[in-house]
């Protein structure tokens, strides 16, 4: 098995990194923090669970949907410029016991609810057709509705080449890396990746949260199980870096760190951005190796989940602002 060349890359930049980096003290500090807590667990209220080869679909929308759910007034934002935090009504879409959902949990549980009620919405030729303003009137005001439209003609076309999801997921052969290396080939937009100081750095978010949600809605068997689950590293996105920074697991400069709370949209591939999103994967591995030491044997992509779960919790610190299809 080779090495996972987003976790090679992140290591490489985090070594030279001028704008983020990691505090020993903090890590170690957030690592006694994971350990009292429980295993993460696949929340299946929010996703949808069926028959296998509509799952399959399902799953492959979800992932290739998954990204960047700001308020509006951030999207009227360009590099330099400030915006309001949480300026906006952010989309959402009640749950299944009236609460509101937002963000990744909004679109997981709609998709199911279009897996359940029009299925025919995750076939190839609706896939390779729909508009944005289509998607709007299925999903409700999802913001960036022309990328994410584009991101579900690619799955469409993908499903329309292999004829069925399974038979593009049969092709990993239980393998992880197999399967992320097949998304990246053939779907361009779960192709993520920088390059930070002449070098080609990847962190291919969504291709390998995908492994990680089959892995998840299987229960590890059948299509969620692979032989290589540990290839994997975090999911470098805006939540974990947020949270990291928060516990202090992460310093910033002073004037990212400055750039970030004065609400400025940060480019994407920018250094900073680049060092941000390498010091989120380098951390988990170290979270890893902490845990392992205690007697604690999580993978960093379930590290990652813990993360991200206690993410969602009230933080001091507002997360950066990267207007980008890659997370």
């Amino acid at each position: 098995m080779k090495e996972n060349p987003v976790r090679t890359w992140a290591t490489w930049v985090v070594r030279q990194s001028r704008w983020v980096f990691l505090d020993p003290s903090g890590l170690k500090e957030l690592s006694e923090t994971l350990l009292d807590l429980p295993d993460p667990v696949w929340v299946s209220a929010y996703h949808f669970c069926g028959e296998e080869e509509l799952t399959l679909r399902y799953l492959l929308v979800l992932d290739a949907l998954n990204f960047c759910f700001w308020p509006p007034s951030f999207f009227t934002l360009s590099p330099g410029r400030r915006g309001r935090q949480g300026g906006g009504e952010k989309w959402s879409v009640p749950g299944p016991k009236g609460e509101k959902l937002t963000g990744y949990y909004a679109l997981s549980f709609r998709l199911r609810q279009l897996a359940e009620d029009f299925p025919d919405f995750f076939s190839p030729s609706f896939l390779s057709r729909v508009g944005p303003e289509e998607l709007w009137d299925l999903l409700g005001p999802i913001p960036l509705p022309a990328w994410r439209a584009r991101a579900l003609h690619e799955v469409g076309a993908l499903l329309a080449r292999f004829g069925l999801a399974s038979r593009f997921f049969l092709e990993a052969k239980k393998s992880a890396q197999k399967l992320v290396e097949l998304l990246t080939s053939h779907l361009p937009m779960f192709r993520d990746a920088a390059i930070y100081r002449g070098q080609w750095v990847p962190f291919l978010k969504r291709a390998q949260i995908l492994v990680a949600d089959l892995w998840g809605t299987f229960g590890g068997e059948g299509f969620g199980e692979f032989h290589d689950l540990s290839w994997l590293t975090a999911f470098a996105d805006y939540k974990l870096p947020q949270l990291l920074w928060d516990r202090r697991a992460l310093r910033l400069s002073a004037s990212f760190a400055q750039r970030i709370c004065a609400r400025e949209l940060i480019p994407r591939g920018s250094e900073e951005e680049v060092e941000l999103r390498a010091a989120t994967v380098v951390a988990v591995e170290k979270l890893v190796g902490l845990l392992r030491r205690e007697g604690r044997n999580l993978l960093p992509f379930q590290v990652d989940w813990l993360l991200w779960n206690l993410s969602q919790k009230g933080l001091s610190v507002p997360h950066h602002l990267t207007l980008t299809w890659a997370y």
